[in-house]
């Protein structure tokens, strides 16, 4: 049985496109977890709804906590053998969990990922979204320390376009005091974990990016905010590298964040500067040579 983790707050215009695409799945044997994390809206009224005509919904209703404590409570409460996350505003292809539950199986492997597309107006699927172009199976710590960050690596780095054996979250949950870049913390750590991982080019998962998410409408309120999340979670993974004796990927994921403060502390005003990135910049500083650090500064100067 695979387990389906959808926390849910305030996305009433969207749930039922979601909820649809999951309930008619090709594969049935679905345990269907609605986390609805203190929605004000119709969200928890259209959750019991759905949850009166299929058996195989559990709603749980709760005050707002964030995402994180939703996915959580889902993980708890979860009793499948294989674990999905999807987010409520976003919609699965129909077979969806057939064909990587297929994958997953056939190649042993404890993560499948397929490819995703993200959309801000109503779609089609087209039939030649579900061919498969490719598909590789590797293991997932050695992918790790080869890991670099590039346009085509969102995929790997999010919670939702993939199905887990259950087993990879005995010992991982989601930060519940984050809110935004929650994936980040987490996703290396399920790789580290897998003995394999299948990864298919089918595209089977539609992102929906709207103006009122939860990391858009965080990123309008408080300036820098995504940012410095961001860098946060970079931080607690070179905790994790460290502990783990990944050396090559703490000195990869340290570079990494380096190359984010200065971007940040060069293209911002002097005066606009969040209070964060000049102590982490400081502490940075401190580890590099004094003739990279003028360069540094002139550039600020200059630019």
């Amino acid at each position: 049985m695979i387990s389906v983790i959808i926390p849910i707050y305030n996305v009433e215009k969207y749930l039922s496109r979601c909820l649809d695409s999951v309930i008619n799945q090709t594969y049935s044997d679905l345990e269907i977890l609605l986390i609805n994390d203190g929605s004000t809206d119709s969200s928890g009224f259209i959750c019991d709804e759905y949850a009166k005509n299929d058996s195989r919904i559990v709603v749980i209703h709760q005050e707002n906590k964030g995402p994180s404590h939703a996915r959580n409570k889902g993980l708890d409460k979860a009793k499948g053998e294989y674990i999905s996350f999807i987010d409520p505003d976003d919609f699965i292809s129909l077979n969806f969990f057939e064909i990587l539950l297929n994958q997953l199986i056939e190649t042993d492997s404890d993560i499948c990922i397929c490819n995703f597309q993200s959309f801000s107006n109503t779609i089609q699927i087209k039939s030649s979204d579900l061919i498969n172009t490719y598909k590789k199976v590797y293991n997932g710590s050695i992918f790790i320390t080869e890991f670099k960050y590039t346009k085509d690596t969102v995929r790997y780095v999010v919670l939702w376009n993939k199905l887990y054996k259950k087993c990879l979250f005995d010992n991982i949950r989601m930060p519940e005091d984050v809110k935004i870049c929650e994936d980040e913390y987490i996703w290396y750590k399920c790789m580290y974990n897998a003995e394999k991982i299948c990864e298919i080019d089918t595209l089977l998962y539609y992102y929906y990016k709207r103006e009122n998410s939860t990391t858009n409408r965080l990123y309008k309120e408080f300036s820098f905010k995504k940012e410095i999340a961001f860098l946060e979670a970079l931080e607690d993974r070179i905790n994790f590298c460290e502990k783990e004796g990944l050396n090559y990927f703490m000195k990869d994921t340290i570079l990494y964040r380096n190359k984010i403060l200065r971007k940040i502390y060069i293209s911002t005003p002097k005066n606009n500067v969040p209070k964060y990135i000049k102590i982490e910049l400081e502490k940075n500083m401190r580890k590099i040579s004094y003739l990279k650090r003028i360069k540094i500064y002139l550039k600020k100067i200059f630019s």
